[in-house]
């Protein structure tokens, strides 16, 4: 199911990337962006430029070697850090978007200083593009009730207190909930058992309103 998750990556990137007017005098900071897939596909997209910064070593592997196999006329630039302390060559770069596709979820602990750091990457009246999984409770610890994350209006609140106006602000978890049916579908094709049931719990998380999805768009004041 990894290619039809990433199919939906691509698809919510699309879709994100139009929301936020990236173009391709677009230079976008990618916080976490994983094995690349986003950040390919947002300068394939739009023609924008580019830099993706993840703090897995692997990530970022995988990453330039799927943007080597792409055409080399993408701008697009991959780099190992920390969020907290970005690289030398990251941080002389004026950034028009900061871009968060489901990353700031590992950090939600420190979702404050995580957005106060895309907002220190912008230009002022920067675009900051973020989907993201949002409480009440932990995304993947969705049962264990010690663990919570921000729900929806917490996470709009976050934003706005570290310096943006809201442009869009959309509950996403009907988009959220249609990719995990898929794959559960999917999943009992396979007569996958681990997945069957991470799926169907996730699901039943999703209709609870235990987790859900959040969307926005923002701009630096």
């Amino acid at each position: 199911s990894s290619g039809i998750n990433a199919e939906y990556g691509r698809r919510m990137t699309k879709y994100l990337g139009t929301l936020g007017q990236l173009d391709t005098r677009s230079i976008v900071l990618d916080m976490g962006c994983g094995e690349g897939t986003p950040a390919i596909t947002m300068a394939k997209q739009f023609g924008c430029k580019v830099v993706g910064v993840d703090v897995s070593e692997n990530n970022i592997a995988s990453a330039r070697k799927f943007l080597s196999e792409e055409s080399s006329t993408l701008n697009v630039q991959f780099h190992e850090g920390n969020f907290f302390d970005m690289p030398a060559r990251v941080q002389h770069e004026m950034f028009t978007h900061v871009w968060a596709q489901v990353s700031f979820f590992h950090t939600h602990a420190h979702l404050r200083r995580c957005i106060d750091v895309a907002a220190s990457m912008l230009k002022s009246g920067g675009t900051f593009i973020l989907v993201d999984y949002c409480g009440p409770r932990h995304p993947v610890f969705t049962r264990d009730t010690s663990k919570s994350a921000p729900d929806m209006n917490e996470y709009i609140q976050t934003v706005k207190d570290a310096g943006f106006n809201i442009l869009v602000q959309e509950d996403a978890s009907r988009h959220f909930l249609a990719g995990t049916t898929f794959l559960r579908k999917i999943a009992g094709e396979e007569k996958n058992t681990v997945e069957i049931n991470f799926y169907d719990g996730r699901i039943s998380s999703i209709k609870e309103k235990l987790i859900g999805m959040v969307i926005i768009v923002a701009q630096k004041k």
